[in-house]
């Protein structure tokens, strides 16, 4: 930048033939690639588990529970949109929610692709197209996964006497850190403060309301609720106990995917969670029928994200104007 502020009047500032920067290239190549990094992703989720799904879709029986667990996790992908959506409007400037929702579903679907960073660029680019600013996207994007993670893992303490044992005295943990930051919000930017003073940076410049705050883990909690319920219908399907299965399955999903969720090299926690999501069902189901869910799981929870996530960009595409 030095030399383009200190040349001549007479050298040429747009010299004709110069590629342009790899950088560049790589900023205008992103809307193509990105959409086919998620599809790659999608693909390698599903890949290799149409026999297994096939094996209990076949069974005529089944198909409610399916129907059944294929809701569940579209709601729980609402209300997760919603957390989301809740810490844009209380950090960033108001944008239309049509605007807000594509953002977060291009974002959303990018979790199939290997590394945490794709989603975040997604945010960044849309939101500065929309008019939020980037310590903005950044403020709302850390604060959602917090939230996310947080709420997960205090969920998770339902299945924790099932799972853990005598082990499970730690899920207390984030599960008392959830009640007082729902009781007193603000102890979260000072703790944000305290990590920015001890990594020598500024402190961040903007801050979430304590009504904002607890609106998102109420939402964040409501999606893991909701969510976990599409793993109960599926453990009784292969036939659990419907109540010994209920905070299994619920607390269970919630822990799985909160701590899979942490594995940023591996697409959605892509075979972390299916690993913990069977210490969990085991305690309900013979091995054979815990593998089956596990693995029923994840295409459902696929298959819906992508039919939401898919029919949220439909109908959230820009209007043509006449």
């Amino acid at each position: 930048m030095t030399a383009t502020t200190t040349a001549p009047a007479s050298a040429p500032t747009d010299p004709v033939g110069t590629p342009p920067a790899p950088r560049g290239r790589l900023r205008r190549a992103l809307p193509v690639l990105f959409p086919v990094a998620v599809v790659t992703g999608i693909g390698f989720a599903l890949y290799d588990r149409a026999g297994e799904l096939a094996a209990l879709v076949l069974r005529p029986d089944s198909v409610p529970y399916l129907l059944a667990a294929l809701a569940a996790n579209a709601v729980a992908v609402l209300f997760s949109m919603a957390t989301w959506r809740t810490l844009l409007a209380d950090l960033g400037p108001g944008i239309p929610g049509r605007t807000a929702t594509r953002i977060y579903f291009t974002s959303y679907l990018g979790k199939y692709v290997p590394g945490a960073v794709w989603g975040v660029l997604a945010q960044l680019r849309m939101g500065g197209a929309a008019g939020v600013s980037g310590p903005v996207v950044l403020a709302v994007f850390l604060l959602n996964l917090i939230v996310a993670v947080l709420t997960g893992l205090a969920v998770g303490a339902l299945a924790a006497p099932w799972t853990i044992g005598a082990e499970a005295w730690w899920l207390v943990l984030p599960g008392a850190v959830t009640v007082a930051w729902a009781v007193r919000p603000e102890l979260l930017h000072r703790l944000a403060a305290a990590a920015a003073r001890l990594a020598r940076r500024p402190a961040p410049g903007v801050r979430a309301s304590d009504r904002g705050m607890r609106r998102a883990m109420a939402s964040a909690t409501a999606s893991w609720a909701v969510g976990g319920l599409h793993l109960w219908a599926l453990a009784v399907m292969l036939g659990a106990r419907p109540l010994t299965a209920l905070p299994v399955c619920v607390g269970g999903f919630a822990l799985a995917t909160a701590a899979a969720s942490l594995v940023v090299v591996l697409p959605d926690g892509w075979g972390a969670r299916e690993a913990l999501l069977l210490l969990a069902l085991t305690a309900v189901l013979p091995w054979q029928e815990a593998t089956a869910a596990a693995v029923a799981s994840r295409v459902v929870c696929t298959l819906s994200e992508v039919l939401v996530g898919g029919a949220a960009l439909l109908l959230t595409l820009p209007r043509r104007s006449p």
